[in-house]
């Protein structure tokens, strides 16, 4: 009988403190949060005051940004679906869904 050895995540390289924003984007979009959390590069906040402010505040602010997203055409159909059958805009839709799922994770340790 052979002993298999769980081999250790490979070192994650960060990226310098010069770094772009771009250069960070590329950085986030390649590591997952698990392993940089695993890894000591990031850490829980216990602190959520400033999500709780922020969750705050958006209730006073009018919807002046616009966030665009890639998803799958079935997705986009989907969604248009289920708008059209709350009768309520695809955007509004999906801003409902973000804003729910924000304080979701707000409320989360």
């Amino acid at each position: 009988m052979s002993k298999t050895s769980a081999k250790a995540a490979p070192r994650i390289r960060l990226p310098r403190k010069s770094a772009s924003y771009q250069e960070l984007d590329n950085f986030f979009d390649r590591h997952d949060a698990v392993a940089l959390f695993k890894q000591g590069v990031t850490e829980v906040d216990p602190d959520r005051a400033d999500l709780d402010r922020m969750l705050a505040d958006y209730w006073k602010e009018a919807n002046s940004k616009q966030l665009n997203i890639r998803i799958p055409l079935t997705a986009k159909r989907m969604i248009e679906m289920l708008a059209k059958r709350k009768t309520v805009e695809v955007s509004t839709l999906v801003r409902m869904w973000v804003i729910e799922c924000m304080r979701r994770e707000a409320t989360q340790p």
